[in-house]
């Protein structure tokens, strides 16, 4: 959250608002009361705990240290130690030496990647063990031994830094794109002369490789200490025994005598404008920001005013959105779109932004017209109806909050926690919070968001950044050039914005419906089919995973499979350019005004099987949400203007795509895959070029005119009683025709002749990315799907102890596991990785050897064992998620399983043997077709 001082006015309005019960006592110059349900507390050696039981999910509990230490600390000899030890709190501690700590959680289904994670950044360090599962005492206490590991005692030795080194190696090389480069080298500008300027995080490579390991022990043991840490645990916990356990394992560990300053680094202004011009043959697009640096807000400040004039800036942010938003539905946009926001960009600094993403052939153009929006918020400010209209959105958005305030997950209300830990932000509690936001956003006025405006764009500290590819032919704007531009619109003619709403019901005329013809119980997904007189079906499931949600999925046989291959690039970019659209009588824009408050969405698809519509809402929207199905079966909107506008962003989104060399070997992927059939699309300028207004018109018309084919699936906590005549009203009144359709097998196939497709690219950062795929036929069942998905889970295992620990040869190896039952029962394994180009062959060879291990000599019973619980935790998880379900009646209908039954899931994992995964593999592996694509540095 982000802050300004307030102007005088306000404290006039806090007088003259009168506060609610749960507000009496608060003081608006005094600290936020933290949530009350939160057990907070501080040992003497320093160390900041907070412990909040929470039920979401079930009998799963997240545990944190969180440190605030990062970059930022280091000297120029430890440029990338705050990173490295990271790495390093997963290489050994004192109860967990080697790769402990891994070995142990995995034993319990808590997987590597997916639950044990953590990140730096240049002020923070924070790492996790999530979804760990509670009803295990032992298990509770042995990772709160993790965390008291990571506070202190981490091994540190110099073989296990060695080793590492070459992982880092690897995720510098991995994450060394383009857009990373232009980022990194924007930093420059935007922290001119400050500390920020030099760290990016995972530091200089030469350190990396070079430093003595004195060095990071030095750094730990220098600002990874108790006074710098807290520990937040989360989740279905008896909260008063985690906290006694906390302050017996922790208040020991010793606190460091005369400890360094954690020092807090300026962020300088600048009197005169700053410009970057920053280009890169690999950059993937245009962008423009103008950046106005402020002070942030004292940790100390962070009271009622400063949570009073978060919710202002947001209003302000979502209001010049909207505005965004509604140039580029117009004719043919000045940029692909554009943005603004005031936020913090380092502890002591904020920043306000308008930014756009610009078309080659109109970099001046968009600049200036995204400039000029902001020019004219400057001089005429907001207008009522924007105002009203956006507080009605965010009180909508704490509704929902509040409402889902006993179903959210325990990650997110750490991230809560840890924030308050780092820099005082206010953590009260959604019931607080909604009653703050019930009581505060009446008192903010119009005249106070304008004068934001006017505060916040400021004649000092200027930055403007441009960034683009380096292409032959395309002119970037001077420095004087740009700055020429922004003194061209300040002195600019310009006219007040008009707020324009069309004040009509969604569905205007009377709908007639047609009941319920028949129904049944589907006894084991505890649902119920309903089909209605005039055909169409409709299944609902009543669940409690959310309090306030409702999703719905509708879907008929058909898809992109019944046309040709010359109309493939407009049907796969229906969903987006009817969502571009709107509905009915209403454009997009006057839709979303419309819709202002409601928790609702919709989109429709065109896939290469099914078309379908996809939404959710919240209880109080469900009808809205079936209004929307309705007109969008009904009543669909092909707005000429809206189609070229988006096309126009489309071209210029894809203009440079050419130059990010992770799109090429996408598209080289995609083109092997299918065997370079005709039926490929890929996203380029020839692709966009080739997108018809009529032919969108004609398919959509088509694939959604016959609501009989559809099947309409209801999911979340619903009351069968109420909608039941809203669904009887709304999609009872739908046309049907009762055509039989089913899709056609196109025959795109994967290619079965060992293809090996091997090619250069010119890169700035010299990498191999490797792609391998192993395919062939495969009987679609439980048994068989389970199977697989092991075998995959045992070679990323494989591949992380062996290629990324041992071989320090890559920042991670993807194996994927997919079966496809419709148009042909076939299976693949896919393994991807970048690496040295040097070790790309070496690297190749592990891949194929592992995969010959399982068959050949088998799978270690450890191994099994934690895939096998790993499967059964993410299971249970997922048995309490409404898309899981939603997805579950689905594969019903469309494939005739039932995939909920422990028949089909949990008998069968529970009951796999090493000898069962050895005979699987040795079955389909050796026998599968393999083709691979390789992408290496031109020489």
């Amino acid at each position: 959250m982000k802050t300004l001082k307030l102007l005088m006015s306000f404290f006039l309005l806090w007088t003259a608002t009168g506060l609610s019960e749960a507000q009496e006592g608060l003081d608006p110059n005094k600290p936020l009361p933290l949530n009350p349900n939160v057990r907070y507390g501080k040992l003497d050696n320093g160390l900041t705990y907070y412990v909040l039981h929470n039920e979401e999910p079930k009998e799963r509990a997240s545990f944190y240290i969180v440190q605030n230490v990062g970059a930022i600390l280091e000297n120029d000899e430890q440029n990338g130690l705050a990173h490295f030890l990271e790495h390093m709190a997963f290489n050994g501690t004192q109860n967990f030496p080697g790769k402990g700590i891994l070995n142990y959680l995995e034993k319990y289904g808590v997987a590597f990647g997916r639950n044990i994670n953590a990140y730096t950044n240049v002020d923070e360090t924070v790492y996790n063990l999530s979804n760990v599962p509670t009803t295990n005492p032992n298990l509770l206490d042995s990772t709160l031994l993790v965390l008291h590991d990571w506070s202190h005692y981490l091994l540190l030795t110099e073989e296990e830094i060695n080793s590492e080194r070459g992982v880092i190696h690897e995720e510098w090389r991995t994450r060394r794109s383009g857009q990373m480069r232009v980022y990194l080298e924007s930093r420059k500008y935007i922290f001119q002369d400050s500390k920020y300027a030099d760290r990016d995080v995972i530091g200089s490579l030469d350190v990396i490789d070079h430093f003595e390991p004195k060095v990071i022990r030095d750094f730990y043991h220098d600002y990874y200490r108790t006074d710098l840490q807290a520990i937040i645990v989360v989740g279905d916990i008896d909260a008063a025994r985690i906290e006694e356990k906390i302050k017996a394992m922790f208040s020991p560990i010793p606190a460091v005598e005369n400890p360094k300053e954690r020092k807090y680094f300026e962020v300088p202004g600048n009197a005169e404008p700053v410009v970057g011009i920053i280009t890169d043959p690999e950059a993937g697009g245009l962008r423009f920001t103008f950046y106005c640096k402020h002070p942030s807000t004292a940790f100390a400040k962070k009271d009622m005013t400063y949570y009073r004039q978060n919710l202002a800036d947001e209003l302000y942010s979502n209001m010049m959105g909207m505005r965004f938003d509604e140039m580029v539905q117009k004719g043919n946009p000045p940029f692909i779109g554009a943005y603004t926001g005031y936020y913090n960009m380092a502890r002591l600094a904020d920043v306000y932004t308008v930014g756009a993403n610009l078309k080659e052939d109109n970099i001046a153009g968009g600049i200036e017209s995204a400039l000029t929006e902001n020019e004219r918020l400057h001089r005429f400010g907001f207008v009522a109806s924007e105002l009203e209209r956006a507080k009605t959105s965010m009180l909508s958005e704490f509704e929902k909050n509040y409402k889902e305030r006993n179903k959210q997950l325990n990650d997110r209300l750490v991230r809560e926690l840890q924030y308050h830990f780092l820099v005082n932000e206010p953590a009260p509690g959604i019931e607080l919070e909604y009653n703050l936001a019930q009581q505060l956003l009446p008192t903010i006025t119009l005249d106070e968001l304008n004068a934001l405006a006017k505060k916040w764009n400021t004649v000092e500290n200027q930055i403007y950044i441009l960034s683009g590819p380096e292409k032959e032919g395309l002119v970037y704007p001077t420095k004087d050039q740009l700055l020429s531009i922004a003194a061209k619109v300040k002195n600019a003619e310009l006219k007040p914005y008009e707020d324009k709403v069309i004040n009509e019901p969604l569905i205007a005329e009377t709908l007639t419906g047609s009941v319920v013809a028949k129904g049944q119980v589907l006894t084991d997904f505890g649902a119920t089919e309903w089909t209605l007189k005039n055909g169409v079906k409709v299944v609902v499931k009543t669940t409690d995973y959310k309090e306030n949600e409702i999703l719905m999925s509708a879907y008929s046989e058909g898809g992109s499979s019944l046309y040709s291959a010359t109309e493939l690039p407009t049907i796969q970019m229906i969903g987006n350019f009817m969502g571009a659209f709107g509905v009915g009588k209403f454009d997009q824009v006057s839709l979303q005004k419309l819709l202002t408050g409601k928790v609702v969405k919709l989109s429709p698809y065109v896939g290469e099987l099914y078309e379908g519509l996809q939404g959710s809402s919240s209880i109080k929207d469900f009808e809205t949400l079936l209004q929307l199905a309705y007109l969008q079966m009904e009543q669909p909107r092909f707005d000429e203007e809206a189609f070229s506008a988006l096309k126009s962003r489309y071209l210029a989104s894809v203009a440079n795509l050419d130059a990010d060399i992770n799109k090429t070997f996408r598209d080289s992927v995609t083109l092997v895959s299918n065997n370079y059939n005709p039926r490929t699309v890929l996203m380029n300028t020839n692709t966009v070029q080739k997108l018809d207004f009529a032919t969108m018109q004609k398919v959509y018309q088509e694939r959604f005119a016959d609501a009989a084919n559809f099947t309409f699936v209801f999911v979340g906590n619903i009351d069968t009683v109420q909608v039941k005549p809203l669904i009887e009203k709304y999609l009872g009144s739908l046309i049907t025709e009762e055509r039989s359709e089913k899709w056609m097998d196109t025959k795109v196939e994967y290619p079965n002749d060992g293809t090996m497709k091997h090619f250069q690219k010119t890169m700035e950062t010299p990498k191999t990315t490797i792609y391998l795929n192993l395919h062939g036929e495969m009987k679609y069942n439980p048994t068989n799907r389970i199977l697989l998905d092991m075998v995959a889970e045992l070679l990323d295992k494989r591949y992380t102890d062996v290629i990324r620990e041992e071989e320090g040869g890559t920042y991670g190896v993807s194996v994927r596991a997919n079966v496809s039952h419709f148009p042909k029962e076939q299976y693949s394994l896919i393994v991807a990785f970048d690496t040295d180009p040097a070790k790309s062959d070496k690297l190749k060879g592990i891949v194929y050897a592992e995969m010959d291990s399982i068959h050949s000599k088998g799978v270690k019973l450890d191994d099994l064992n934690e895939a096998m619980k790993n499967f059964i935790k993410v299971r249970q998880e997922n048995l309490r998620k409404n898309n899981y379900w939603m997805s579950a009646i689905n594969q019903y209908y469309q494939h005739g399983e039932t995939v909920v039954v422990p028949s089909a899931y949990e008998d069968i994992v529970n009951a796999v043997t090493p000898e069962q995964v050895e005979a699987f593999a040795k079955t389909y592996l050796p026998k599968s077709a393999r083709f691979e694509v390789v992408m290496s540095p031109a020489q």
